[in-house]
């Protein structure tokens, strides 16, 4: 082979090889040239949760994985409804539990109050919680676990507090029976 032919068949290898590089780097996605332009290119992949629909569509999927309960209140003291309702909104707040009263499984407070002295009902009432987990009402609930004590006006806020901390302690240690 001469020097001629030699030199030609180089150069159309050359002019395949930079051909095929081209058409490799207009089908890959252009990398990024810095930190700072990577970070930019994912956050406008992320959506923006300021943005009201998101913000729903971001707390409906959350929802999704919560642990269903129930709040059940017996009992004539208002402290004690007080107690019942600030518990029911607390876990509708949040993105842990969601409230069901149907037939599903669920993890079920038993919520008993009485006023401490029937004469100033005002003043603070009596309180027996109970944790089960119900299958359905045709199945004997499994007891978790119960508290008792007293509530008083002042301290209403902190008791349902407390309370609901209780609870997402509870709905974790015995996550695998809503299969979590």
């Amino acid at each position: 082979m001469s020097l001629r032919s030699r030199t030609l068949f180089l150069l159309s290898l050359l002019l395949l090889a930079t051909a095929l590089y081209a058409q490799r780097t207009d089908a890959a996605p252009a990398a990024p040239a810095d930190k700072v332009d990577a970070q930019r290119q994912g956050e406008a992949a992320r959506p923006d949760p300021s943005d009201p629909a998101t913000a729903l569509a971001m707390k409906a999927a959350m929802k999704a994985d919560a642990t269903p309960i129930s709040v059940e209140h017996n009992g004539t003291d208002t402290l004690g409804a007080k107690l019942a309702l600030t518990l029911k909104e607390q876990f509708n707040a949040g993105t842990l539990f969601v409230l069901r009263d149907s037939d599903s499984p669920r993890l079920q407070l038993l919520v008993h109050t009485a006023a401490e002295f029937p004469s100033r009902p005002g003043v603070g009432s009596v309180y027996s919680i109970v944790w089960v987990y119900s299958e359905k009402p045709t199945v004997l609930s499994s007891y978790l676990a119960q508290e008792t004590g007293v509530i008083t006006p002042e301290g209403l806020a902190d008791l349902a507090d407390r309370l609901t901390a209780r609870t997402a302690g509870l709905a974790a240690r015995h996550s695998y029976v809503f299969g979590k």
